[in-house]
């Protein structure tokens, strides 16, 4: 609409506001799935640059440039081509990151999973962001004279020119972010193999990128508008490049060693002191003014987050046994049961596995949750962590598998195999068929009794072989399967054996498998435990990831309200009448 207006300047005044909504809102929702994968999936992270993630992400990246640098233009009247050409790719991004995540293209590049919409579908999408950068690449060009005029050239040592760099770093962040996520699409054209590219090369490219940002952020807030004083700059940054000193060699005691890192600690506590001093001088004059601030600040708190969780958590895997205590990182666990909850649900099976940790004085339990749900058909369980929160650290344990002590010696036979009975060596087993002719039960029988399964077998007992059925009564309970085998004594001995469950192949049931389970009968049944392998994490100062990002979207609705202020003022300007009544009512309109 500003371009076939030819309003080159005032669309800024009215979108600025609604370009830092539209920032805030993404960058939140962007990082409420980072907490929801952190706090609910279990995999111990809330980042792991896969393509749906990215997708949201560079849009993200284009729009925050694109709030500096609508900055300037209102500023200095400058980045007026610049301004026009990041909006229409920031909309492009959308449209391409839907490409990416709605066709198909990467599903088998990501850990997510869409359904295959069809080719209609995908030349639609393509047909969508084709339209939109004609359109708007069309004007640009059509416009592009009229736009030249209001060129402007930046000196070195003022405000505009480092926010300017900033926004292009930031938009270099978004381009290599675009290229790695498109390389499965860009390796399938070429004719190379349609693979992802290795987390390792965000991360590689992102530490010198993010760097540069923090610094540049820095640099741009102890310099003025048009033109600076470079002593003056220096001067106003000798209190926050002490205090960056200092904190980064605490960082680097407390185990920050590797040079990336140190640099980029070193860079987020220059940038968190030299927002958080200009904030507080601003506080005592005009708060409206701090958004902007507290934003840089939030990131900075972000990256700090980032660099003691990314590079510092610790982890290793436990199998807890019930009752027994195993030591983790430091804290001694004890595994103390299961319990159901949230029972009122039919379509769900829900347990809490309960987990005591101590350390020192320090006690708790902390509770992973498992669950089956008719969504999978209960083919596998679904898996949530479960976190004790501090403000110095997380103790993260993630589940990764359930089983129960096996203590009765559980054998598993397809047809025709054989082994020999763990508890008493001059037995042997063969597995010959299974027979369900007893199934139902006697005509009339209640189902809701269960169904008696048989399995046949040979026991050979001193080279004399004898054909058995042994039985198990199959029940559901809570939706799972329930075997009680039905014991059987050999003659002459005290060994029993029993069939504790039968694994149907539905491919091929000559595969299927019968579970037999062996005892002493002049022995109690021993009781079977249950087993938890967990993996346990320490997750340092993650808190600051969220805190980080909480304050960087309250900065961004301060400055809205701001923007929307200063907007609100202008119209009021201009719609007042030129004559006024008195000199002091003239007076008040100038001073304003």
């Amino acid at each position: 609409g500003a371009l076939l207006k030819r309003s080159f300047h005032e669309w800024i005044d009215v979108s600025l506001p609604w370009t830092l909504f539209a920032t805030a809102v993404l960058g939140f929702g962007i990082m409420l799935g980072g907490f929801w994968a952190y706090e609910s999936l279990g995999w111990g992270g809330f980042w792991g640059w896969d393509p749906v993630e990215n997708s949201s992400l560079i849009p993200w990246l284009a729009a925050v440039a694109l709030v500096h640098t609508m900055i300037v233009q209102k500023k200095t009247k400058g980045l007026v081509k610049t301004n026009f050409t990041i909006a229409i790719f920031a909309y492009l991004l959308v449209l391409y990151s839907t490409f990416l995540t709605r066709s198909g293209v990467l599903g088998d590049t990501s850990v997510h999973s869409f359904v295959e919409p069809g080719m209609f579908a995908k030349m639609l999408l393509i047909a969508f962001v084709a339209i939109f950068a004609v359109l708007g690449l069309t004007m640009i060009l059509l416009r592009r004279r009229d736009i030249s005029i209001e060129k402007k050239e930046f000196a070195p040592a003022s405000r505009e020119f480092f926010l300017s760099i900033g926004a292009a770093l930031t938009l270099a962040s978004a381009i290599i972010i675009t290229l790695g996520t498109s390389w499965p699409v860009i390796a399938e054209i070429i004719g190379q193999p349609k693979v992802a590219v290795d987390v390792r090369f965000y991360n590689t490219m992102h530490i010198p990128l993010v760097i540069a940002i923090l610094l540049t952020n820095a640099a741009s807030l102890l310099l003025k508008w048009r033109m600076s004083s470079r002593e003056e700059a220096f001067k106003k940054s000798f209190l926050a490049l002490g205090l960056a000193v200092v904190a980064t060699a605490i960082s680097f005691a407390l185990g920050v060693r590797e040079i990336g890192y140190i640099l980029l600690t070193f860079a987020a506590w220059f940038s968190l002191f030299i927002n958080g001093e200009l904030a507080l001088k601003i506080m005592r004059g005009n708060p409206k003014f701090i958004g902007a601030y507290v934003s840089h600040a939030g990131i900075a708190l972000l990256m700090l987050g980032v660099v003691a969780t990314a590079g510092y958590s610790e982890l290793t895997h436990a199998q807890l046994v019930q009752g027994e205590t195993v030591e983790a990182l430091g804290y001694k666990l004890t595994f103390l049961g299961r319990e159901q909850v949230e029972k009122e649900f039919t379509d769900k099976e829900k347990f809490k596995y309960h987990i005591r940790a101590e350390k020192g004085d320090f006690k708790t339990v902390i509770s992973p949750v498992l669950f089956w749900s008719d969504f999978n058909k209960r083919q596998s369980a679904f898996l949530e962590p479960g976190i004790k929160w501090s403000l110095k650290e997380d103790l993260y344990i993630s589940p990764k598998s359930t089983e129960t002590e096996d203590n009765l010696n559980t054998r598993a036979l397809m047809k025709d195999q054989s082994v020999a009975v763990p508890i008493d060596s001059s037995l042997k087993i063969t597995m010959k068929r299974f027979d369900m002719s007893e199934a139902m039960g006697a005509a009339g029988a209640d189902p809701s009794q269960g169904m008696r399964l048989a399995a046949v077998v040979h026991i050979e007992q001193n080279g004399v072989t004898t054909e058995q059925k042994l039985y198990s009564l199959l029940k559901m309970v809570n939706g799972q399967m329930d075997f009680q085998p039905e014991w059987f004594t050999v003659a002459g001995t005290t060994t029993q054996i029993g069939l504790a469950r039968v694994i149907r192949d539905q491919q091929n049931p000559e595969k299927s498998q019968a579970h037999f389970v062996f005892k002493d009968a002049t022995k109690p049944l021993p009781v079977n435990r249950d087993i938890f392998t967990v993996e346990v994490s320490i997750k340092p100062y993650i808190n600051l990831v969220w805190f980080g990002v909480i304050a960087m979207v309250l900065g961004f609705f301060i400055s809205i309200a701001r923007h929307r202020d200063e907007l609100r003022r202008k119209r009021t300007r201009e719609n007042r009448p030129v004559s006024l009544k008195t000199p002091v009512q003239q007076a008040e309109v100038i001073a304003e």
